[in-house]
């Protein structure tokens, strides 16, 4: 099943000491991507610990609220590693907005997403194992999603490389993707929300659905 595969070719890092690091917008420009995160872990959420780093000013990530517990940060493809995009990286003449744009038509740009089907009757996207989720970010994708099965969606994104939808109008296919992602969130990889997103064709808007337990 793909979505229990494991990817270790590369990881994202964040390196707040590394004086190279200070040109890593104008080295790896071109590949700038979007990198989706959990923001935050609910009360009940096991990876919610005692322990966490806080960078504050210029070694903060540059990061986007998204939606839910969702946010987006931004990171370089070095080759061996994602380079985790620090506000100091950020030339003072681009703004963060040119950024996400920049990082989205890169994204659209050189990675394929394919479509499959899932063994519960509904779809999932497939990318290469880092790359899915980010799929959040290209409007353009959701909007022919909606049309290619004629409703508005239902998705979720449990993990990094997992995104799965369904047509709204189908219940049966509803409980069995809340049903999935209850699965992954037993042994999955690279986990992510538990949230179920809702796509408005008509809108082209996202909201949060119910989330699963």
């Amino acid at each position: 099943m793909s979505s229990l595969r494991k990817f270790f070719s590369k990881s994202p890092q964040i390196d707040k000491d590394n004086p190279a690091t200070d040109s890593l917008f104008e080295t790896h420009k071109q590949k700038i991507y979007p990198w989706v995160k959990v923001f935050f872990f609910g009360d009940d959420d096991p990876r919610n610990t005692n322990i966490q780093i806080e960078l504050i000013g210029d070694d903060a990530p540059i990061k986007s609220d998204w939606l839910g517990d969702l946010g987006i940060l931004y990171v370089a493809d070095t080759g061996d590693s994602f380079q985790v995009l620090l506000e100091r990286d950020l030339p003072k003449n681009v703004t963060k907005e040119e950024l996400h744009q920049l990082a989205v038509d890169n994204l659209n740009r050189d990675i394929e997403f394919k479509l499959h089907d899932t063994n519960f009757g509904g779809h999932s996207l497939i990318a290469g194992g880092d790359h899915e989720a980010g799929s959040i970010c290209l409007p353009g994708m959701w909007d022919w999603l909606a049309e290619h099965l004629n409703d508005n969606l239902i998705v979720g994104i449990p993990a990094k490389d997992l995104v799965i939808l369904v047509p709204e109008g189908d219940e049966d296919k509803i409980a069995n993707l809340k049903i999935f992602v209850h699965e992954i969130f037993k042994d999955g990889e690279r986990l992510l929300t538990r949230n179920i997103f809702r796509f408005d064709r008509v809108i082209k808007e996202w909201t949060i659905v119910d989330i699963v337990t």
